[in-house]
């Protein structure tokens, strides 16, 4: 049975008394930097790490969910090499991934590229949860980029706006009894 969290109690419970979450993600323009500080609400008690700025000590914890920003069908480089790094490590733990990107049909592609075969076995949870180009936060060639983009697809219901808040509940909802 699939638990969202607002089917969840009013002060829901981790599934175990010392449970401990780390949200580790990278982002660039912001969208999973967002998307992780939400799964924090989501989540009471676990604990934030920006991969752009420290190295986590996963011994540290049960469970992890990962999070990425995707920029021309790539996840962030520090969250990249987070999962290369410590993939044994985190084959070992309650493991969620998320991306963070506003084409939804690129989704399974990205995945399929950027994580491991062991790991996309081993997760309890992974995909998308939205995003959106913010052309204000772009520069250079990424913003030629994506402005090209976006008007190629200007109409197109591939794009997401917003984060996906059903997607959040769900990957949530995956640490909950």
């Amino acid at each position: 049975m699939e638990l969202t969290i607002s089917e969840a109690p009013t002060a829901p419970r981790l599934l175990k008394g010392d449970f401990m979450i780390l949200i580790a993600y990278a982002s660039k323009t912001g969208n999973a930097q967002q998307a992780a500080q939400k799964l924090a609400e989501l989540l009471p008690g676990a604990s934030l790490c920006d991969l752009t700025k420290m190295t986590p000590q996963l011994e540290n914890y049960d469970s992890v969910i990962i999070g990425a920003g995707v920029r021309m069908n790539s996840i962030h480089k520090d969250a990249k090499e987070f999962l290369e790094k410590n993939q044994a490590t985190l084959g070992t733990k309650k493991l969620a991934i998320f991306i963070s990107n506003c084409f939804a049909d690129t989704t399974d592609q990205v995945l399929q590229t950027a994580v491991s075969d062991e790991l996309r076995g081993a997760a309890v949870w992974m995909g998308s949860v939205g995003g959106r180009l913010d052309m204000a936060k772009l520069k250079g060639l990424d913003k030629i980029v994506a402005m090209a983009a976006s008007k190629a697809v200007k109409d197109d219901q591939r794009v997401n706006v917003e984060l996906d808040e059903v997607a959040l509940d769900k990957l949530a909802a995956c640490f909950y009894q």
